[in-house]
């Protein structure tokens, strides 16, 4: 019984170690059960967070999309709106635009059944030398070439003038020498030659510098002065051949043959003549000496200074002449400026008395008005007009035929409000008759006609038609023939016509112009309008490059004077060497003997400057002549200021040569100039 007990004891003990084995397993699976429970827990709790926030999305989601849809609903109804306005609007444009259309073809029918009752038209080829521009600039160059064809003669022949004075100065300072190889033996002609081969090297080294000067800078300057006006490529220079030749032909020719004559004169005496000095020239009574109520009121050095001046007879020519040469051409260059200014000053600011020029498209009959004329008669700004006919034709007498604007005035008796018609000469003021036309001065010197005298003009199918000269007015740039209403109408049997407006205006400025044209220009019958102050700054502009060509004449002419001043006084100086350094042997300090030798060549200076400045109004006529072009006058008057810069300039240029020469003065050896030759 025990031992059963055992065994069930036993039994029971294993029995609940399994249990207790089976109660831990059952414990851990519990406890991984209630793990898995609370991350599932944790899951569903993530879950319910995500299914919150994706519902709320969608809510926000929904309230979007819902608005949008409405908005979308409102822009397609707006649309939908717009685009029955716009089909409205539509139907209504293609209603008028048919009418349009429709009109537009029967205008276009009715334009084309007037076509073909016109005429074939006539085609014109303009070539392009025959264009507005090409035209202007070959003028421009036309007023070079008549310019460069006055002035250098007047240059050659100064230069002329001083080399054969230095020539002929440089054979006498050599006199013994030449005395010396006559005694030798040596021939004449091999003794000139020295002299001759000097001059043609000295000739020709400086027609090199010239050649320089003449192909390359003076050309670059003008062209460049062109420049400012028209768009021209890079200059190209060309060296003329004949040009070149020629000019250094005259040099050498002029100083070899100043040289040649020089030397032929020396050549003619003996060599025992030749080896002695030239014997000074004896002095004489001169005429100032016979008025003796003059003669003896001047001191003693003024005395001197009078029988030196016709002492020297060649230097005193000499210096005038080429003195009076050179203030000629600076007389001459100061009055072409002042002439070729003078054109836009007396056309635009004494002659037209107008600003503003207004082109109608239509042409208006007597008694006719229209918008713009309206417009001008109302406008403050605008203080008078005046209405004219203004037509090109051609005119002649003779052989001769020209281009001129016939200018028909609408008020014959008001034209000179606005043009002065004037004789220039006499200043008397002109006005249009019946009986005849009034033409401008430069056109009656074109047809060579005067007062009187009867020419005619062409209409437009090439009749001529017969006028009379009543009156030449002052006109300066252009051409043009005045001519009364009532004359025009039978002349040409036809009613005058006006399309142009001549007007005053109250100011000048050029933002008040432009506020004018642009007013003015809103009126659809005005077709183009312009202002005296443009038309000027033009013309003055084209001017401007003929003015920088005169500059560059009146330096040279200054220039040109220097060069002869300083070296005919430097010839006086050594021709009388020897007579300065006995007065300053005498006592002479250097101050009184730079006057006793100025003082004559500052008479003479002041003699030739008086002589260049009569001589440089004929000049200055010559060139005004020679260098107008066609369709401009130049100014004939030169301006006093002209006459005054051109007499200071040869005054100051002579002030510095005595400058220069003070100091050759100075250094003049006393023992070695006094000492003898024999």
């Amino acid at each position: 019984m025990i031992e059963a007990g055992e065994k069930e004891f036993e039994k029971g003990r294993q029995e609940i170690s399994f249990s207790k084995i089976e109660l831990e397993k059952n414990k851990k699976e519990l406890e991984t059960g209630e793990q898995k429970l609370k991350n599932a827990k944790k899951t569903i709790d993530e879950g319910k967070v995500r299914l919150q926030s994706e519902k709320n999305k969608l809510e926000d989601s929904k309230k979007t999309a819902l608005k949008e849809f409405e908005k979308g609903h409102r822009e397609l109804e707006d649309a939908k709106r717009e685009y029955d306005e716009g089909y409205e609007e539509y139907l209504k444009g293609k209603k008028e635009s048919d009418e349009e259309i429709a009109n537009a073809k029967k205008e276009i029918a009715d334009g084309e059944e007037e076509l073909s009752k016109l005429e074939k038209p006539k085609w014109y080829i303009i070539k392009r030398n025959q264009t507005k521009d090409f035209i202007e600039y070959e003028m421009a160059a036309d007023r070079i070439d008549a310019v460069a064809a006055v002035f250098p003669v007047f240059f050659f022949l100064i230069a002329i003038l001083v080399s054969l004075t230095t020539m002929t100065r440089m054979v006498d300072e050599e006199r013994v020498y030449i005395g010396s190889l006559k005694a030798m033996g040596y021939k004449n002609i091999a003794i000139a030659s020295k002299y001759i081969i000097y001059a043609a090297i000295a000739s020709i080294g400086g027609s090199m510098v010239g050649l320089f000067i003449g192909f390359w800078a003076l050309p670059t300057v003008i062209f460049n002065a062109y420049r400012i006006m028209y768009i021209m490529p890079p200059i190209i220079i060309e060296y003329n051949t004949y040009y070149a030749i020629l000019s250094t032909l005259v040099a050498v020719i002029a100083t070899t043959l100043a040289a040649l004559v020089a030397c032929s004169n020396e050549l003619k005496e003996t060599p025992a003549n030749l080896l002695r000095p030239k014997a000074p020239k004896p002095g004489k009574r001169i005429l100032l000496e016979r008025i003796d109520f003059i003669w003896s009121k001047l001191k003693f050095s003024q005395k001197v200074t009078a029988r030196n001046l016709f002492r020297y007879k060649r230097r005193l020519f000499m210096t005038i002449i080429g003195i009076a040469g050179c203030t000629a051409l600076l007389v001459a260059g100061f009055g072409l400026k002042d002439s070729i200014t003078a054109v836009a000053r007396k056309q635009f600011d004494e002659i037209y008395k107008y600003e503003m020029i207004v082109d109608l498209k239509d042409s208006l009959g007597v008694g006719d008005s229209t918008k713009s004329l309206d417009t001008i008669k109302e406008d403050s700004r605008i203080e008078d007009y005046i209405l004219i006919k203004e037509q090109l034709m051609d005119i002649g007498k003779g052989n001769i035929e020209e281009s001129a604007n016939i200018i028909v005035p609408e008020d014959q008796d008001k034209i000179n409000d606005f043009i002065i018609l004037q004789d220039r000469e006499t200043g008397k003021s002109l006005s249009i008759e019946d009986d005849g036309v009034i033409l401008t001065e430069k056109m009656s010197e074109l047809l060579d006609v005067g007062i009187g005298d009867e020419i005619y003009i062409k209409d437009e199918n090439d009749k001529k038609r017969i006028v009379k000269i009543t009156a030449i007015t002052e006109n300066y740039a252009n051409h043009f023939i005045y001519m009364s209403s009532n004359l025009y109408e039978e002349v040409f049997k036809e009613d005058v016509e006006y399309k142009k407006i001549l007007a005053k205006t109250s100011n000048t400025e050029k933002k008040f112009e432009d506020k004018l044209s642009r007013d003015l220009l809103k009126n659809d019958d005005v077709g183009s309008i312009e202002f005296i102050t443009g038309l000027s700054k033009a013309f003055n502009d084209t001017l401007d490059s003929l003015d920088k060509v005169i500059m560059v004449l009146i330096i040279s002419a200054g220039a040109l004077a220097f060069v002869v001043l300083y070296n005919l006084t430097n010839i006086n100086i050594s021709e009388r060497i020897r007579e300065i350094a006995t007065i300053k042997v005498l006592g002479f300090y250097d101050e009184e003997v730079s006057r006793y030798v100025y003082r004559e060549n500052r008479i003479l200076t002041v003699m030739g400057t008086v002589l260049g400045l009569i001589l440089g109004i004929f000049l200055h006529k010559f060139i005004i002549k020679t260098t107008e072009i066609e369709f401009i006058m130049f100014g004939r008057q030169i301006e006093s200021m002209s006459f005054v810069y051109s007499a200071v300039l040869t005054l100051v240029f002579a002030a510095l040569v005595d400058f220069v020469m003070y100091f050759k003065l100075k250094r003049i050896d006393m023992v070695e100039s006094l000492k003898s030759i024999d």
